[in-house]
């Protein structure tokens, strides 16, 4: 009976899952090293630790980790270490550990380019199994943040544009994204100008461009200029 479990062409060994490379960026020594040795444990490679932000940047962009571990509580603006990151290493989950439960800080954070928000504390193996998650394309959000997250997206105040076909509401993000495509910036530009992810800008687009009902940017750039405010 042949054995069904994978094997190696070249040394007949069986395959084993590729390891999740990481980088973990937080102020705490201590909370690194516990991180480090659970993830470890669990077949993570820690590739880098950093202190601050601009640190955590440095090592994001040198290692190209498949995960970057960030803390927005510390030096230098945790959040702008997540936008630099998602902008500078796009291949790279970005997943924010902190103790901050504040509904803005997961705003921003995800509008930045993060791919998910924990709180610490969670229990090491759930962490493991999150960011394999996360990894994967799922979401990774403490479910305490979930009611903030809610409250946080219902809460938003919109902006009008009104149209012949009639009046399109946007999103404050929405609205800052059309105009600057409004006055010829690219993505990139748009992305830098608003600390964001160009992931976070496409996103934007493709709902300005639904909601204006148009097919691609030049028709939604000919719509912004002749619409009333």
């Amino acid at each position: 009976m042949d054995d069904p479990t994978p094997r190696d062409a070249h040394d007949g060994q069986a395959k084993t899952p590729e390891a999740i490379s990481v980088v973990i960026a937080d102020h705490h020594a201590a909370f690194r090293a516990g991180i480090r040795a659970a993830l470890e444990a669990d077949g993570f490679v820690i590739v880098g630790e950093a202190a601050d932000a601009s640190t955590a940047v440095s090592t994001a962009v040198l290692t190209r980790p498949d995960v970057c571990l960030v803390d927005v509580v510390m030096p230098g603006n945790g959040l702008n270490a997540v936008a630099a990151i998602a902008r500078r290493s796009p291949t790279t989950t970005i997943v924010v550990l902190t103790v901050s439960s504040d509904s803005s800080d997961l705003l921003a954070a995800l509008e930045r380019g993060a791919s998910g928000y924990l709180l610490k504390g969670m229990p090491a193996g759930e962490l493991a199994k999150t960011l394999r998650a996360a990894r994967n394309g799922e979401s990774a959000l403490s479910r305490a943040m979930l009611p903030a997250l809610i409250h946080q997206v219902r809460g938003r105040p919109q902006r009008q544009i009104s149209l012949p076909e009639g009046r399109v509401e946007l999103t404050v993000r929405e609205w800052d994204v059309a105009e600057l495509l409004r006055n010829g910036l690219s993505t990139a530009e748009i992305a830098t100008r608003l600390g964001v992810s160009p992931v976070t800008v496409r996103r934007h687009l493709a709902s300005v461009l639904k909601k204006l009902g148009v097919p691609d940017r030049q028709s939604a750039v000919r719509a912004l200029k002749t619409s009333g405010r």
